[in-house]
This record gives C-alpha cells, structure tokens and sequence, in this order.
C-alpha cells in the first residue's frame, strides 16, 4: 500500500492512529469561522507549551464573541526572556491573571464549538491546541480550517509573509502584537482585505498548492518538494521493529530527496525508533549514545515525532 498525501493529510496505512486526527484545510472565503491565535513558550509541541489562548467569533463577517485567557500550567510558568520581550508576557503576569490549563482548554474547546477555524500559518496553533485538548479529555479537535498564510503566498508571492509583514503592505497595521486575541483580530482584517482583492486566478492558485502526491511512486521533482521538507537531504535509518511499512518508508526517504541508510553510520541524521522503545537501553540505543559522544549529529525519532514532521510539511 501507498504512503500518500490525499488533500494536505498525510496517509501512512497502519499507522494512521499515531498522526493527530485533524480537519482538512478549506482554502477560500467564508462568512462564518473563529479566528484563534495562541502565544507559547516555544516552537515545540513537546518542550513548550501555551501561555495565552485568543480566538474571535465571526457570523456573517462581523465579529460577534471574542476570547482571551492567559493559561496557568499546573507545574512551570516560566516564560523565555526572548517571548516576555516579544509579547510582554511573563511568569508573574501569568499567575496573577491567568486561569488553569485544565478550565483554559475547556472553555476554549467550547468556544470553538463546530465552527471552521481560521488562524494564521494555523497548524502551529492547531498542534498545541489538539495536543492540549486530548491531554484534558475535550472533544477532538477535528474541524476544518482555513490558513490565512496560504493565501498570503499566493498573493505575495516569493516575498517574506510573516503576518506582519502582510498587515503592513495592506495599511492594516506597523507592529504586531504577539498577543492572542489583537493578533486574531488583526488576521481577520487581513483575510478580509484579500477576500475584496483576489481575484479568481489567485485563488485558484492558492487551492493548487494543497499537495497531493503519492509518495511510494517515484521520486519528487524539487518543485514539489516545496517548503521545510523535513526529509531533504536527510540520511535516515529505521530500527527493525516499527509497526510502519519498512520498505514504504524507506522508498519514501529516497523519493523525498533523503537517503534511507541500511546500518547505523556516523553520519546519519535521523534514526526512526518504536515509540516503546526511545528510553531503551538496547543495543541500538547503545550505538547512537557512543556516536553522539564521538560527535556525531545523529537524532533519535519516534514513529509518532516522524510521522507528525512529515504531516506538518503536507499540510504546509
């Protein structure tokens, strides 16, 4: 069986389970949707977490409920001094304004409700959301949404597109807050100044840049392999007992421009192990210690960390 992208979602047969069970995005123009944007500690899902959830309710293109909590985390506030001058954000301020993660993520799940969310480049908020959501029990978060970044680089293309960076060329605004809700408001402003001045070459270009490739077929030419391909050059090599497919995989590694290795080397990148066994003392994990001490780079990977990097750029 193939390893596809089917409608920006990654599709690995047998291992479906281990990616976050997402809605698929909607690229267009809609009256109705919640915009959310988060702010966190960090870029990454497992080492940082969310300090401010912000979302906008929108009916019929006029704004109708808003949201924005500050998030106590039951067992570390602290905030990089990098995100405190970034956003003003900080342990203290946390603490004194903030609710629990546990009544946080509540009531933002429900404030979503079924709506179609929007955010800008919203996978970033939609992975810290899901994965705070399933760890509190809430309703999956399984809506579709629409990414405002996508149509940006449809409508700028080859420019730097940072949200900023799209507020400024359309007058909308100078700075950027980095603060959930005036970030969520100020992205309605510019999905709405794009929905006045697309035109329908443009959007159907935005619709085109939804991948879909079968990725077990034959390597990808380097214009599909597009943005942040976590694969590109990239020497990797599958422990023996993962419940993927080896060879799909494998076959997978070379048709994205990396190179699937067939014993442990010092240059190896990636090295994809059973999620059960990334804390093992077996001899695999032996050999990657020694390795790392001797210098090398190589990295350790579950299944499931994989599998979600390869998710994150279909959907990019």
């Amino acid at each position: 069986m193939s390893i596809v992208i089917s409608n920006g979602v990654l599709q690995v047969p047998g291992a479906q389970d281990k990616l976050r069970q997402k809605g698929r995005e909607r690229v267009g123009f809609f009256d109705d949707y919640t915009m959310i944007d988060i702010e966190t500690t960090g870029l990454s899902t497992y080492r940082d977490r969310i300090t401010e959830f912000g979302a906008v309710k929108v009916r019929g293109g006029e704004v109708v409920d808003t949201y924005s909590n500050l998030v106590i985390d039951p067992k570390n506030n602290k905030v990089p001094a990098f995100i405190t001058k970034l956003n003003g954000i900080t342990k203290e301020k946390i603490l004194a304004e903030g609710i629990p993660a546990e009544q946080a993520i509540h009531e933002f799940r429900e404030f979503i409700g079924d709506d179609l969310i929007a955010g800008y480049n919203v996978n970033f908020d939609l992975n810290f959301t899901y994965d705070l959501v399933e760890k509190y029990h809430e309703p999956r978060l399984a809506n579709d949404y629409i990414d405002v970044l996508r149509l940006a680089r449809a409508y700028y293309p080859g420019q730097h597109n940072r949200l900023l960076d799209v507020m400024k060329r359309s007058g909308i605004a100078q700075v950027e807050q980095h603060r959930g809700l005036d970030d969520s408001l100020d992205t309605i402003k510019v999905y709405q100044d794009f929905a006045k001045y697309f035109s329908p070459e443009v959007l159907h270009k935005a619709q085109a840049s939804i991948k879909n490739f079968d990725l077990t077929s034959k390597p990808l030419p380097i214009w599909q392999l597009g943005r942040f391909n976590p694969i590109s050059n990239k020497k990797i090599l599958l422990a023996n007992d993962l419940e993927l497919d080896l060879t799909d995989v494998n076959l997978m590694i070379n048709n994205l421009s990396g190179e699937a290795q067939d014993e442990l080397a010092f240059d190896t990148n990636y090295v994809i192990v059973n999620d059960r066994n990334f804390f093992s003392k077996d001899e695999l994990n032996t050999q990657i210690k020694e390795l790392q001490h001797s210098g090398s780079k190589v990295k350790k990977l579950t299944e499931t960390f994989f599998l979600g990097m390869l998710d994150d750029w279909a959907r990019s």
